[in-house]
């Protein structure tokens, strides 16, 4: 009986000792690792940073950096990260700390590569050179230096002598920037002259000593008999050699030359005395004979010429496409004696081309979209979020004068991703997350006015509208109540409003705990939860509203504008733009004349 109680009054004390041997922080510590685990950061942050200030544990400030990371401030997690891989297991640490220091060598490596890095590298030297970035001076900008991602960075440089240069960047995940900084100097300012290193002194090597030199030994002087030259002999000189006496020049006696003759001397001959020109009698020339002369020959009168009645040609026929060559002109010759002149033959001038023929039937397909913009919502309550509906037509048109009659069959598809919505003037948690995978045909008529912007009706504009009915044969409409996405599950003071577009799909009522008045049964949407399809609006379930999904639906377009070109005679393509029910209406098509 004894150790029963005993037992019961040990676990009784364990119970209640227990909160108070809980070191200061661990409350907050635990409220935010569950926040953090359940994606919840925004809540565990504040937790966990209240924790860490009251005592540091292992297994709350890895939780703080993984926050940290989600939240884009990498530098804070890269500390924590770096500091808990540091450490050693120390007494009280569990086996929750053991585990958040081995994790921390991990995610520091990986936080590592992830950081992105800023270098700020001159072109050139300036002096006095300072780099602030975000209004705090960096040490040495031509190294790289850390930031976090996304955020704006204001990197102001100046220098003596120099424009301050200011710009501002934003650096992404992985990202490895780099600087090239230029200067401009300031007006007026001299360009400081750059400082080259001093020179170093050239090292002077000490002077060698040389080894004395030894003194060459000096050989005493060989004396050297006498050499005794042998007796010159006498030359031989030969005797005189006689010459014989020269014979004196023989003189020779002056040859005497014969005595010129006298050159006989011829008398002038006397020329007989010049007899008078005798003169001869004028010879008299025959009197001229008179030339007869013959009398003019009379020409008979000349008849006069036979008119001929010009030649009637039958009128051409004016060639519609082409107009006829012009014929080469023959050259103008003058009437001879006895000729009239031909009157000249007027060629008719061509006709110009007439309009092109217009064709009455033609059939066309195409494109045909709407836009539907997201202030189109806001109209009628609050979210939604821009919606494209891609389509197709096939067209059969006919021509009245300057009109278009055209009829035609489209389909288009009218699907939107979850999308927040709210009707106006309700409280924040009536807000759904609304889907659409509605498909639709179309029919309608339009009338089109044609305005042609050239003679050939190559180009033309045309404008018109249209009146139809739609038919949605395929397809729901979603709608589930919806919650802050935020919101720390069993807490509910942290279920308050937020941004709509975060919001996430409520799983049930009051699921998960604390939502309900986000996640109810009261309201008008008490069942629209997963898999909730909304009703036609011909459909009016007992005790609930009326249906939104729509099933039959008019449909206008007004105005519609477009361009139309043609080509070719059979052959055009339309462009057009309008304004309509479903949103804004484009669309691109061709059509071949029947």
């Amino acid at each position: 009986m004894r150790l029963p109680i005993a037992s019961l009054v040990g676990i009784l004390a364990v119970l209640f000792v227990h909160p108070a041997l809980a070191a200061p922080g661990d409350k907050e510590a635990n409220q935010g690792i569950n926040a953090a685990r359940g994606g919840f950061c925004k809540r565990a942050i504040p937790l966990l940073e209240s924790a860490e200030s009251q005592r540091h544990r292992p297994s709350s400030a890895v939780p703080l950096a993984d926050c940290y990371v989600k939240g884009g401030d990498l530098l804070k997690a890269s500390e924590i990260y770096h500091t808990v891989a540091s450490e050693k297991k120390e007494p009280g640490y569990n086996a929750r700390d053991v585990a958040a220091i081995t994790s921390a060598k991990k995610k520091a490596a990986q936080i590592e590569a992830r950081i992105p890095t800023l270098v700020v590298t001159p072109v050139e030297p300036y002096e006095g050179l300072v780099v602030e970035v975000n209004g705090e001076e960096i040490s040495d900008p031509s190294s790289p230096h850390p930031f976090d991602p996304g955020v704006q960075l204001v990197v102001v440089a100046r220098a003596d002598g120099y424009e301050q240069s200011s710009q501002k960047i934003a650096l992404k995940e992985k990202q490895r920037r780099e600087i090239k900084l230029r200067l401009k100097p300031k007006p007026g300012a001299k360009k400081p002259p750059e400082k080259k290193p001093p020179e170093k002194p050239v090292a002077t090597k000490p002077p060698v000593k040389k080894p004395p030199e030894k003194p060459v030994a000096t050989k005493p002087p060989v004396k050297k008999p006498p050499v005794k030259k042998p007796p010159e002999k006498p030359v031989a000189t030969k005797p005189p050699v006689k010459k014989p006496p020269e014979k004196p020049p023989v003189k020779k006696p002056p040859v005497k030359k014969p005595p010129e003759k006298p050159v006989a001397t011829k008398p002038p001959v006397k020329k007989p005395p010049e007899k008078p020109p005798v003169k001869k009698p004028p010879v008299k020339k025959p009197p001229e004979k008179p030339v007869a002369t013959k009398p003019p020959v009379k020409k008979p009168p000349e008849k006069p010429p036979v008119k001929k009645p010009p030649v009637k040609k039958p009128p051409e026929k004016p060639v519609a496409t082409k107009p006829p060559a012009e014929p080469p002109r023959r050259a103008e010759t003058t009437p001879g004696p006895g000729q009239t002149a031909k009157p000249p033959v007027e060629m008719p001038e061509p006709a110009p081309p007439g309009p092109r023929k217009q064709r009455k039937v033609w059939l066309g397909a195409g494109f045909r979209g709407f836009f539907v913009p997201q202030f189109m919502f806001q109209l009628l309550g609050e979210g939604g979020r821009d919606v494209l509906v891609p389509g197709g037509e096939l067209a059969l048109s006919t021509r009245l004068g300057t009109f278009d009659l055209v009829f035609s069959v489209a389909y288009a598809r009218f699907w939107m991703q979850d999308t927040p919505f709210k009707p106006k003037g309700h409280p924040d948690t009536d807000y759904e997350i609304v889907a659409s995978d509605l498909q639709a045909l179309q029919a309608d008529a339009r009338l089109v006015w044609n305005i042609p912007l050239d003679r050939n009706e190559l180009f033309a504009f045309r404008i018109g509208a249209g009146l139809g009915v739609g038919w949605t044969f395929m397809g729901d409409l979603y709608r589930t109540q919806a919650y802050p996405a935020d919101a720390v599950p069993g807490d509910q003071s942290t279920f308050v409003p937020g941004d709509p577009y975060r919001y996430v799909k409520c799983r049930g009522p009051n699921n998960p705990a604390g939502s309900f008045r986000y996640c109810n049964q009261l309201d008008y949407d008490a069942d629209h939860y997963p898999g909730y399809v909304e009703p036609s609006w011909f459909t009016r379930p007992k005790g609930r509203p009326q249906g939104l999904r729509p099933l039959v639906y008019p449909w206008l377009v007004l105005p519609e504008i477009g361009l139309s070109f043609r080509p070719w005679d059979r052959f055009a393509v339309d462009l057009r733009a309008g304004a309509s029910a479903t949103g804004v209406l484009g669309g691109v098509g061709m059509r071949i004349a029947l």
